[in-house]
């Protein structure tokens, strides 16, 4: 295998770094090379695994944004007279509006970003920082509470091969609540994760409950004469799910009653639990992905990160500067280099990649309007969609006037080939980043 060759190559090459240090650093690093040296060498190692790892999901990201937004603009021409997209009205399975559109997200479940809000990234979009509520002026109870759902199926309950018990819970805690809570399900949403933009950047694959609350600000005397809008700071914090504590202490509740017990109107138990980081979150990522990487090479890199644990346990140091310190260094020694060297690589496939659709174009400027609305990606899932239907099928939909109307529009807007999907998504992020 690869792995203990180049386990050995990294020991010849730091021992060869080691003997360049100056006298005394030299000196402090080989008397407590016996404490640090499997700390070393897998922080090393994981520091050269995760460094495109994490290249990988800031690629991830975009793709996931572009595809989104993509679907949504598709949608778009199944909208009905009132002229509004399906994407944005609550469907089955669970009659609450489900969250498709990563531009629009923060207006959906009701908050906003100050006025004078922009940015240049556009993973500060999908950001739980610089969120607002407006605040009811005069209101007795100024507490506002709203629940994310994160599923990790494509289509909740719709495919019993997919069978989720969250999912399950997830409905009868919606409906439960209709019957026993004020507000109902309206203080509710949904995501499904796979391929969602905003699951990714936040680093949760699901099933978790994201909890968002205001924290009211206070007036003075000036304030509270004011007429401007009341704009109080959210804070969140992320349930995932199973619990890793009993939410009723000596008992575990099933999936519902955790669900319930967690988004009660009376509960406090939300308060319990830390606000969100995007540190913490993202390095529980990036533990299962080393633990991924043990559990495929146990007798290599599972053997090592076996015996570094033991002996740093058996010496009581894992909590020391002696091993906190080799740590942190060596694995920023293996993450950045591997980082920049897989961002410097995708940059050259894709400079390739640009290359060779420049030479396919050369001498085809003559390409029809039918090759090009084919290129779009909107127009190529609308195509898929009527070539899906039978002769029997359009004759059936064609005869009810919404259907009518939709295939009418569906092939009248095809036949005209005018298509740009690109230059509108690129001009709604670039509305979005100003906003």
């Amino acid at each position: 295998m690869w792995i203990p060759s180049f386990i050995s190559y990294c020991v010849h090459y730091g021992w060869a770094l080691v003997k360049a240090f100056p006298g005394d650093l030299k000196f402090i690093f080989l008397s407590t090379l016996p404490i640090t040296a499997f700390t070393i060498l897998l922080g090393f190692i994981n520091g050269l695994i995760l460094g495109p790892w994490y290249h990988g999901i800031t690629i991830e990201h975009l793709d996931l944004l572009v595809n989104n937004m993509i679907k949504v603009k598709a949608y778009e021409w199944f909208s009905g007279p009132d002229g509004v997209n399906p994407f944005y009205t609550p469907q089955a399975p669970y009659h609450v509006q489900q969250l498709h559109d990563p531009l629009e997200w923060t207006r959906t479940v009701g908050m906003k970003r100050p006025s004078d809000w922009s940015t240049n990234n556009v993973g500060k979009l999908a950001s739980f920082r610089d969120l607002y509520r407006v605040r009811r002026r005069y209101s007795d109870d100024p507490s506002w509470h709203r629940w994310i759902y994160l599923s990790t199926s494509a289509d909740p309950m719709s495919d019993i091969s997919d069978y989720n018990p969250w999912d399950k819970a997830f409905s009868d805690l919606l409906e439960y609540r209709d019957k026993h809570e004020p507000l109902g399900r309206s203080n509710f949403n949904y995501i499904a994760c796979p391929k969602n933009f905003l699951c990714s950047l936040w680093s949760i694959s699901g099933p978790a409950l994201i909890h968002l609350t205001n924290e009211p600000i206070t007036r003075n005397a000036t304030q509270e004469r004011s007429r401007k809008p009341i704009l109080d700071p959210v804070s969140v914090r992320v349930f995932e799910l199973p619990l890793t504590e009993p939410v009723i202490p000596g008992s575990f509740p099933t999936y519902f009653e955790q669900m319930r017990s967690i988004t009660a109107s009376n509960s406090t138990y939300w308060t319990t639990q830390m606000k969100y980081s995007n540190f913490d979150q993202v390095r529980g990522r990036s533990l299962k992905v080393l633990k991924g990487v043990s559990e495929k090479h146990p007798k290599t890199y599972g053997m090592l990160s076996k015996i570094e644990d033991k002996w740093t346990r058996f010496l009581a140091a894992e909590e020391t500067g002696f091993i906190f310190v080799p740590r942190l260094v060596s694995f920023a020694a293996g993450a950045i280099p591997s980082y920049f060297g897989s961002k410097y690589w995708w940059q050259l496939q894709q400079w390739r990649k640009g290359r060779q659709v420049d030479k396919l174009q050369e001498g085809n400027d003559s390409q029809s309007a039918r090759d090009a609305a084919v290129k779009d990606p909107v127009a190529h899932q609308l195509q898929l969609f009527l070539d899906s239907l039978s002769d029997d099928d359009k004759q059936k939909f064609g005869k009810t006037y919404r259907g009518g109307a939709l295939l009418d529009k569906i092939e009248n807007g095809l036949a005209k080939n005018e298509w740009n999907t690109q230059e509108d998504v690129i001009k709604k992020v670039e509305d979005a980043l100003r906003r």
